[in-house]
């Protein structure tokens, strides 16, 4: 394993880490784009959600009591279908096709997280189920299914903890079927594992570190440079897609 793909599966695994333990969400927006300098995004995808999926399983053991099921298993059964439309497309779909997704996907975070202003109307069950199918299509495409599970949960007028519970627990649950989903399409190979577990030590090192500076850091501060990084990510992102 050379220098430059080692450097970058420290970096996202640590990040993806630090982002989670901090901000309860965001792992795979950090991971994504420290993994595709030095692989294809048909390989990163599945790694940034394995990753995913074991930050969570550690997450939901802390929160789990806070979870609002209704709201969990609307997510999911609307999760499903969308699941397997993504893992068809990242099987399928052009590389620079999956890149420019992935910066809209972006750039659509990063647009909804500004925008934000006050309490917001309360979701109803239409905003669950189409959040649901978003969030499992992106996810199984670019690895990417925070933003609508996020704007859903956080407008069912629950508590902060029930907010961090319920997402942590879809994030975990989802995870393993957006993986699955990705395994039946051929995505889930013995490097992909490999390179998975090469990042986990700095993942869990990155998780403890963003636990522990949860009460310490300023989340408006740290917000601001991911959402800095975010930018510059997908418009370098948009600049490959440009040049070909």
């Amino acid at each position: 394993m050379d220098a430059s793909l080692l450097l970058a599966l420290t970096a996202a695994g640590f990040g993806a880490g630090f982002t989670q333990g901090l901000a309860g969400f965001g792992s795979t927006l950090v991971a994504l784009p420290c993994l595709v300098l030095v692989m294809d995004l048909r390989q990163a995808t599945p790694v940034a959600c394995i990753l995913a999926i074991v930050l969570n399983a550690v997450l939901a053991c802390r929160l789990g009591g806070h979870v609002r099921t209704r709201a969990l298993g609307l997510l999911l059964a609307a999760s499903l279908p969308g699941m397997a439309v993504g893992a068809y497309g990242l099987r399928f779909l052009p590389d620079p096709w999956l890149k420019g997704l992935l910066a809209l996907a972006i750039l659509g975070y990063v647009a909804w997280f500004v925008g934000r202003s006050g309490p917001a109307r309360r979701a109803g069950w239409k905003f669950g189920v189409a959040a649901g199918f978003l969030a499992g299509s992106l996810g199984a495409a670019i690895g990417v299914n925070g933003p609508p599970v996020v704007a859903f949960v956080s407008r069912l007028g629950i508590d902060r903890n029930a907010v961090r519970g319920t997402q942590t627990a879809y994030f975990f649950l989802a995870g393993i079927g957006v993986v699955a989903s990705q395994a039946a399409a051929g995505l889930v190979t013995g490097q992909v594992l490999a390179r998975t577990a090469v990042a986990v030590p700095a993942l869990l090192v990155g998780l403890a570190a963003g636990m522990a500076g949860c009460g310490r850091i300023s989340e408006a501060a740290f917000a601001r440079v991911i959402l800095a990084v975010l930018v510059l990510t997908a418009a370098s992102l948009l600049v490959q897609v440009a040049a070909g």
